[in-house]
């Protein structure tokens, strides 16, 4: 029932992508031009301890302790960081015209365009996109450390 996406990377691997990890990683291509606003977010969860009923927290005494503490070791600030470096190195080894199929399908405001939509803008055909579109996902997977 799941679709496998099988392709050949630079190894000569066959790798083989199922419908979960493709969305996986399209989920986290459509967080990246929001991810500076998550990690502002987080900072400012970070900056403010937890003040409950009866385990009221002095922010002066605490809060500068748990900042920094808690900065360093946070695995969600670490994640998104790391999810952020590395599209920036998949798209900047990519070619212009891989960056624009993965600006119009992920990173656009309109993101009503299909492959076949997308291929018609840039004169091209639909499975030169998907192969395209492939391609950048099976190097993003690979620099985020999932193959």
């Amino acid at each position: 029932m799941h679709e496998w996406i099988a392709f050949i990377n630079y190894k000569f691997e066959v790798i083989l992508m199922n419908d979960y990890e493709r969305q996986h990683l399209e989920r986290i291509l459509c967080d990246y031009p929001k991810i500076d606003k998550y990690m502002t977010v987080r900072m400012a969860e970070l900056s403010y301890p937890y003040q409950g009923h009866s385990h009221v927290l002095s922010k002066l005494a605490v809060g500068t302790m748990l900042f920094d503490d808690c900065i360093g070791t946070d695995r969600c600030l670490a994640q998104l960081e790391v999810n952020k470096k590395c599209i920036q190195f998949c798209l900047k080894h990519s070619d212009k015209e891989t960056q624009t199929i993965i600006d119009r399908l992920y990173f656009s405001h309109e993101r009503n365009l299909t492959l076949e939509g997308v291929g018609m803008v840039l004169n091209m055909s639909k499975s030169t996109v998907s192969r395209k579109r492939a391609a950048f996902l099976e190097f993003l997977g690979q620099e985020l450390g999932y193959f």
